[in-house]
């Protein structure tokens, strides 16, 4: 089976991160971790100026190969079930992937807003093919963030972020909801990325394409469970990162 080269971008090394080198470190042809915990010796110091999406691009920099790539956060470990997406990855990319989409972790839900495309991939984690799909990712997701900075989106699709940040619901939107501004800001534009990341593929002609396609019944059940791992991390039930 070919191997891929895995870029990580962190807050911290996770408590289980050896566990997955052991697993992972002979079916890689390189791991790269861009580290945005400020003075931790544990990878490449991260400049963090915008979170996970400014990793993003300093891991695609690392990326020596033609391919193929993951690049994934360390939600693997906190708000996701590390045994149930590893084991799915290894069937994935026993299905021979198709070369000209980007795979990740879909999100059907429809929307009305041209902000938040429908289906559109989460930006914890991506599989991309080759150095050609990279080139475009990267030159997106440098956009996605620009965008993002400007703001420039329209009234309801404000709303419905801020509706989002701060739920009347406990099951619904955001898991760790806070009033701290600052927190609140980052978690804001953080979703403005995610989507203007997005809305840039779609522009570029990219496909995307749902890790589990080909494995639906193990795909339904590892969504299940990370749904409940997320509600219970954020009770404080799930504290194993």
């Amino acid at each position: 089976m070919e191997k891929v080269e895995w870029g990580w971008v962190l807050m911290g090394k996770p408590k289980r991160m050896d566990r997955w080198l052991r697993d992972w470190k002979s079916r890689c042809t390189g791991v790269h971790v861009i580290n945005n915990k400020a003075h931790d010796s544990f990878g490449i110091p991260g400049s963090n100026a915008y979170f996970e999406f400014s990793g993003y691009l300093e891991v695609l920099n690392c990326m020596k190969t033609e391919g193929p790539y993951i690049i994934a956060n360390d939600t693997w470990f906190k708000t996701h079930n590390a045994s149930l997406w590893s084991g799915l990855l290894k069937k994935f990319r026993e299905s021979n992937p198709m070369d000209t989409a980007i795979y990740g972790d879909i999100r059907r839900e429809v929307s009305p807003f041209a902000e938040k495309p429908s289906p559109y991939l989460s930006s914890w984690i991506f599989y991309i093919p080759d150095r050609t799909r990279l080139v475009q990712f990267q030159a997106c997701l440098e956009k996605a963030i620009a965008s993002a900075l400007q703001g420039e989106f329209s009234k309801e699709y404000l709303a419905y972020v801020e509706d989002w940040l701060q739920p009347q619901n406990s099951l619904y939107g955001w898991h760790t909801p806070s009033k701290d501004p600052g927190i609140l800001e980052r978690k804001r534009l953080c979703i403005y990325m995610e989507h203007q990341l997005n809305v840039e593929l779609l522009k570029t002609g990219i496909h995307f394409v749902s890790l589990g396609e080909k494995l639906r019944v193990h795909y339904a059940l590892l969504r299940w469970v990370d749904r409940l791992q997320t509600r219970l991390n954020a009770w404080g039930f799930y504290p194993f990162v």
